[in-house]
């Protein structure tokens, strides 16, 4: 073969590599911020505090959270997941609006903070503790005297026999009665008991000791079923439900009514399916109320994002800077249009996406202290103005800002505190 033919070949090979690239060059997406962001950057810097601050939106919320009162319906209870809302005002809204005064607490600090700040609420622990949480807990319960009764209020979650007999002693060393909700494998196998015969076990050693305990319901979580977009007719669905319905049936074999118990299951993701079956009276759901970009899910698409970060713009240019690497830099900027401008935000490395403007590429790098991201021109921004990013997940992240700045109709009309994550 002639040179001239291998070189032409390997020039036509070029240029086809070269047109397929041109075909996933990214294009300009960058655009200023939309009506409602706009309105939100001018409020805050109007009238906010100059750092990054947690907005909750709260026409948003408050359509959030009837969508899943409408869902649970009035036959049953919408229990409220503390961990994903960990605000006493935040909560009392939820509560308030949705008609109910039943909680789920994953962490005993929490848990004495909703005694003394709720002390008519129902609760269900939502995982099992280490029995030395639950007498931390009772001890500051005491110191506090807060009216809660957690003969009455409260539910402990039990996953084995073994910690069955830690409570049992507890409860005895104490001279309490505590209430028992056994935590039930439906399918996700991330810990509960699979058997039947594990459970009259425990039923047993309950109705032997009533001075100190007392079966009050079943927990079956299973946010395995994320994402299916399935109803009550998918095959998991069933199989979930027919796990959870072997365990009612014997708890109603050994004499309980199953009226009178606690089946708690259920969560943002999978409150939905759930709208017509009844084999659940206890339906929970907490970060469906504020949608972090994580619950972009099937059962959530009619729910609105309704918590943002909002973080101030420090410092911004009109050419993208790299440390140590201009080649690198100008490549990047001559390649994708969305790194032409480069700004710096106050704070960053949260939970979280940048949604406006919109068109921000993965940041160069992370820090928790002046964040870089890029834009394209047009994304607008200057220094003194705002960015604004919705969290992956609320329950940890809603506690990294102080105060949550509630907004409504343009003006911020709240503040409300969150919890204090200290024992």
């Amino acid at each position: 073969m002639k040179r001239r033919t291998v070189m032409a070949g390997a020039g036509a090979a070029l240029l086809a590599a070269a047109g397929g690239a041109l075909l996933w060059r990214p294009g300009d997406r960058g655009a200023p911020h939309d009506a409602y962001f706009s309105a939100l950057n001018d409020l805050l810097k109007r009238e906010g505090p100059g750092r990054p601050v947690l907005l909750i939106d709260r026409a948003r919320m408050n359509h959030n959270i009837d969508l899943l009162a409408g869902s649970v319906g009035p036959e049953r209870t919408y229990r409220v997941v503390v961990k994903s809302l960990p605000s006493v005002e935040l909560l009392a809204h939820v509560m308030d609006r949705a008609g109910t005064r039943a909680l789920m607490v994953f962490h005993q600090p929490f848990l004495n903070q909703i005694a003394e700040s709720f002390p008519d609420s129902d609760v269900l622990m939502g995982k099992p503790v280490p029995v030395r949480a639950a007498r931390v807990f009772y001890d500051r319960l005491a110191e506090a005297e807060t009216g809660f009764a957690p003969e009455a209020q409260l539910q402990w979650l039990i996953d084995t026999p073994a910690r069955l007999e830690e409570y049992h002693e507890l409860a005895r060393n104490l001279g309490r009665h505590l209430r028992i909700n056994v935590e039930i494998d439906v399918g996700l196998h991330r810990g509960g008991i699979e058997d039947g015969d594990v459970l009259d076990r425990m039923l047993s050693v309950i109705a032997g000791d009533p001075k100190h305990l007392s079966f009050a319901g079943l927990m079956g979580y299973e946010p395995h079923l994320t994402g299916l977009g399935a109803g009550l007719e998918h095959p998991a669905v069933q199989d979930v439900l027919g796990r959870y319905q072997a365990f009612v049936d014997q708890a109603v074999a050994a004499g309980y009514d199953p009226a009178s118990l606690t089946l708690n299951g259920a969560g943002s993701h999978t409150l939905g399916i759930y709208a017509n079956d009844r084999t659940m009276n206890d339906l929970s759901a907490g970060s469906g109320v504020v949608k972090p970009t994580d619950f972009d899910t099937h059962h959530l698409m009619n729910h609105q994002p309704a918590a943002f970060i909002a973080a101030p713009v420090l410092k911004t240019y009109d050419r993208l800077y790299v440390a140590g690497e201009p080649f690198v830099a100008g490549v990047m900027e001559k390649w994708d249009p969305n790194t032409r401008r480069l700004h710096y935000i106050y704070g960053g490395y949260w939970k979280a996406r940048y949604v406006s403007p919109t068109g921000i590429p993965e940041p160069i790098y992370h820090s928790t202290n002046q964040e870089p991201f890029t834009t394209s021109p047009g994304g607008a921004l200057s220094v003194g103005d705002y960015a604004f990013l919705r969290p992956t997940q609320s329950e940890r992240v809603l506690l990294q800002f102080g105060d949550l700045h509630v907004v409504e109709d343009g003006r911020i009309v709240d503040r409300w505190s969150v919890f204090q994550d200290q024992g």
